[in-house]
């Protein structure tokens, strides 16, 4: 795959699954807010990420990394990006909420979520790009261009 066209599939599959994973967050938190207080957020990230993640691997797996390698050995190193990263994104989340007192609006909390998890964005790139989807070639310390 042309260096160039991956970035561009990285961000379709990563808006693909932001779309998946607010709308659940949106959803959860319009119909449940109320019941779980200051938790909600936290419950409703989670959740919602948790679908999204699922999602999002497979996506990534075939389309964007076009990874021909073990499927759980990758499924393994993505969670184990997914899981600090849904723990910052939560949590951050629920903070920004709390100290900007938005927790009653849905409108308001999803605001946050959005900006919370752009800024997660580009660092997730490159540990998918390096770690969690590399080549076997990669692995053994040889370029595609050295075979």
């Amino acid at each position: 795959m042309k260096r160039g066209k991956q970035p561009i599939l990285y961000t379709l599959s990563s808006v693909a699954s932001w779309a998946v994973d607010t709308g659940i967050f949106f959803v959860l938190k319009l119909l449940f807010g109320v019941a779980l207080g200051v938790y909600g957020e936290s419950v409703f990230s989670f959740g919602a990420r948790v679908i999204s993640s699922f999602f999002n691997f497979n996506l990534n797996n075939r389309l964007v990394f076009g990874n021909t390698g073990s499927y759980w050995k990758a499924m393994l190193r993505y969670y184990c990006l997914a899981v600090p990263q849904l723990i910052a994104s939560a949590s951050l989340v629920t903070l920004f909420v709390q100290l900007l007192h938005v927790g009653e609006s849905a409108y308001a909390a999803t605001a946050v979520k959005i900006v919370v998890d752009g800024c997660l964005f580009v660092a997730s790139f490159f540990i998918q790009k390096y770690w969690v989807f590399r080549k076997k070639e990669e692995l053994a310390g040889e370029t595609p261009a050295e075979k």
